[in-house]
């Protein structure tokens, strides 16, 4: 059970006892229906000779989870997480709170036990007073659910807390997933030959999806190539692991959530007797299967992840939390009927040729496309704004900028299309932005990056063999990314694994700030023996990084490295944005938008 904070007041007439916001305690469900919370309990004044002490500050950690109405489990794993994080840090109160409002009010109904959504949580907190909270999701990947969370956060981001922080999930950076390889060691049973173990991730259809294949890439780095990552409701599915399975002549499988709680998904879509369950669709290809049913939150390892990112979060390092949403008033009596536009943003480039080449081309595709909206280019990079202005004399706008004058010209309907690769910081950032002016107009309907579902992968990896040269024996491609921190990041391992899906293995995906490393794509060349290299920024534009990191001829660029390793090594100078498959791929996206297919 988790500890109980106490705190209580004496007055000299008679005896108030408070009741504050908890974790779950079977104590508190019995004797009080109101909240799943822990009774405040009785402590003496100080003498009234006694110097006043100056009251203590009041600090919470909140730990977010989906929650689960298996009580077990939730013993075992959520309730587990949450008495190691209060114990390493008994000077916070440790509180509770489920997303799934479902499960909340399963478990109110059921078994009369109360627990707080986030909103209802922070509520608390604030009124009773608290002024340092941190809250610690126990979120596998930075999805959907996560991402919510964050904004529901920033709401609380005004300075009624005079600190509020927050941790991040188990997935962010590379190396978290290092992290999570280890733990994921600490319960794996003794592998001999022919046997694996398959752990079954949630999956989804955001962006983040691509964190289970970035998990994958990272256990074959770490030597554990005999655990394999499906998902019930992403990629890769379970026809990919046993594509994955038969290639490697596997033939016993141990079945294992890479779930926080092994809940319903566990018990049923993974090891339940139905048909379509995994047990029973691998016993019917000829699998000898084993199920083991215990959530990552029952490992002491993840927990001590979940711990240390707590400590990140205290120390700086945690989510960075936006500031409260503001959005522009509407005034509709400026809108003119019909007008409409699309807003195509770029990071920017000072490159002439590949700007006109690349980012030109592919604004004239889109207003090829659609003849009745204006097009404006809007660039993220205000360094690259303000050089192309004094060098120049080209004035760009920036996303804010172009939103006003957009507004001011009476745009009713308005998309906006980034030309991002990913949906990392940059892309991120402009989606709050354009959620501040959403008001501004009629309609905001906001494109897709390139890669953002499953499919959008397969589609780039067809664009993508559109510019390949003739690949023969011993030869490969290297695809530069450009790489980052932002949990985005996993897309390039992802792109990775569907390029090799589809039969595409001979291409190799590295980035320059990110994983996969340019050390992680030599060490699969030498290990796959191959002698010439071709190099190709994986980009929009081939702009600083194509012509300085990857093909310069300083000791640091991936050109002298390789010929350093004694590779031959042949350049292509050609941003994707330049391939007009690749265009056509964000013209697509806008009539998703236009379609409000992506809102």
């Amino acid at each position: 059970m988790m500890k109980k904070k106490v705190l209580a007041m004496m007055i000299i007439v008679f005896l108030a006892v408070g009741v504050f916001s908890g974790c779950s305690q079977g104590a508190a469900e019995a004797s009080d229906p109101v909240a799943d919370q822990p009774a405040v309990e009785e402590a003496s004044p100080a003498e009234p000779e006694s110097p006043v002490e100056p009251e203590v500050e009041k600090k919470a950690i909140l730990v977010v989870s989906f929650g689960t109405s298996y009580a077990d489990t939730r013993a075992a794993s959520i309730e587990a997480t949450e008495n190691e994080i209060a114990d390493a840090y008994p000077e916070y109160e440790v509180r509770r709170a489920f997303t799934s409002q479902f499960i909340i009010n399963k478990l109110a109904k059921r078994d009369n036990i109360m627990i707080d959504n986030p909103t209802q949580a922070l509520d608390r907190l604030s009124q009773e007073g608290f002024s340092e909270v941190v809250v610690q999701p126990l979120h596998v990947i930075a999805g959907a659910e996560y991402n919510e969370m964050v904004e529901v956060v920033a709401e609380y981001n005004d300075g009624r807390f005079d600190s509020l922080l927050m941790g991040r999930p188990i997935l962010t950076g590379i190396s978290d997933y290092t992290a999570a390889a280890e733990a994921l060691a600490v319960q794996m049973p003794e592998l001999g030959q022919g046997e694996a173990v398959v752990v079954m991730g949630h999956g989804t259809h955001h962006p983040a999806n691509a964190s289970y294949a970035c998990l994958q890439s990272v256990l074959d780095k770490e030597g554990m190539d005999k655990v394999y990552v499906g998902t019930v409701e992403g990629y890769p599915t379970l026809d990919d692991v046993m594509t994955q399975l038969e290639k490697d002549q596997i033939h016993e499988v141990t079945l294992m959530p890479f779930m926080v709680v092994a809940g319903d998904h566990a018990n049923n879509d993974m090891a339940g007797d139905e048909d379509d369950s995994w047990k029973t669709i691998l016993k019917k290809e000829g699998y000898s299967v084993n199920t083991y049913l215990h959530g990552l939150g029952e490992n002491v390892a993840f927990q001590e992840i979940y711990k240390q990112h707590v400590q990140d979060a205290i120390d700086g390092n945690g989510q960075e939390i936006p500031k409260p949403l503001v959005q522009v008033a509407a005034d509709e009596s400026k809108w003119v009927a019909g007008k409409k536009a699309v807003m195509v943003v770029s990071f920017g480039t000072s490159y002439a040729d590949t700007r006109k080449m690349s980012i030109e081309a592919t604004e004239n595709a889109i207003g090829e496309a659609y003849p009745d909206y204006q097009v404006v280019r809007a660039f993220t990079s205000q360094f690259i704004i303000n050089k192309l202005a004094k060098r120049d004399n080209i004035i760009v706008l920036n996303p804010e900028e172009a939103f006003e004058q957009l507004m001011a010209d009476g745009v009713e309907e308005l998309v906006v299309q980034p030309l991002h690769i990913m949906a990392g910081s940059e892309y991120n950032e402009l989606m709050g932005i354009a959620k501040h002016y959403e008001k501004g107009f009629k309609s905001v309907t906001f494109g897709k990056p390139l890669l953002n579902g499953i499919e959008d992968y397969e589609i780039a990896a067809q664009a993508l063999k559109s510019q390949l040269p003739e690949i023969g024996e011993k030869q490969a491609v290297v695809l530069m990314g450009h790489g980052t921190h932002h949990p985005a990041n996993a897309t390039y391992a992802c792109f990775q694994s569907v390029l090799n899906k589809v039969g595409m293995d001979q291409v190799y995906v590295g980035t320059v700030e990110g994983y996969p490393a340019f050390e992680d794509v030599l060490e699969h060349l030498k290990a796959d023996g191959i002698e010439e290299v071709t190099l190709m920024p994986f980009m929009v534009v081939a702009g600083d990084h194509a012509n300085n990191d990857m093909a310069g001829d300083e000791e640091d660029s991936w050109k002298t490295m390789l010929k350093k390793e004694g590779f031959t090594v042949e350049i292509y100078m050609h941003g994707i944005g330049e391939n007009s498959e690749f265009q056509q791929i964000y013209v697509d996206h806008v009539a998703a938008a236009m379609n409000r297919e992506e809102k």
